[in-house]
């Protein structure tokens, strides 16, 4: 569907999301893809009490993450489905979700991930998950905001793993 967008960032709904994309892609609803924050009762009212009020969010497990994107009751809502790194992405697509672009915003640093950007750090496993994703035909593309430039992942993971 032309009107659902895909977005990878390890804090989910912050400022950039809230101002910056909401804005940009017109939302009207927010899916976030995670089978661990939909079963973390202080995650989930974090997310509902930033989360902007004229935008409906979801916070779903990955099967139901799918149901609601193929929901034709909604598939006139403009839609960024949030997810905090590519496994939920690829598990979608395997399902039968098609995707044509991922945005890649924040994606912290910590033990066991590589520095790909100043804003990106992926380990070994997030890394072969991207090209798994890549190679199905997905655009994979790093934007923090919408006014920056896009700067395709692949060849930056390709030069660190």
């Amino acid at each position: 569907m032309d009107n659902i967008f895909y977005r990878i960032d390890d804090r989910l709904i912050h400022g950039q999301v809230i101002t910056g994309w909401s804005r940009y892609y017109k939302l009207k609803r927010i899916i976030i893809a995670d089978d661990q924050v939909t079963n973390d009762p202080i995650q989930r009212q974090i997310i509902n009490m930033v989360a902007p009020k004229n935008i409906k969010v979801n916070i779903l497990c990955i099967n139901d993450s799918y149901n609601a994107i193929t929901d034709k009751n909604q598939s006139k809502n403009n839609t960024l489905v949030l997810t905090k790194g590519p496994e939920a992405l690829y598990k979608l697509s395997e399902l039968g979700i098609k995707i044509e672009e991922v945005i890649i915003g924040g994606m912290q640093f910590k033990d066991g991930r590589k520095k790909v950007t100043r804003s990106v750090s992926v380990n070994y496993n997030e890394a072969e998950k991207f090209k798994q994703l890549y190679n199905k035909g997905i655009k994979l593309n790093i934007q923090l905001i919408p006014t920056d430039h896009k700067e395709q992942l692949i060849p930056l993971i390709e030069k660190v793993f």
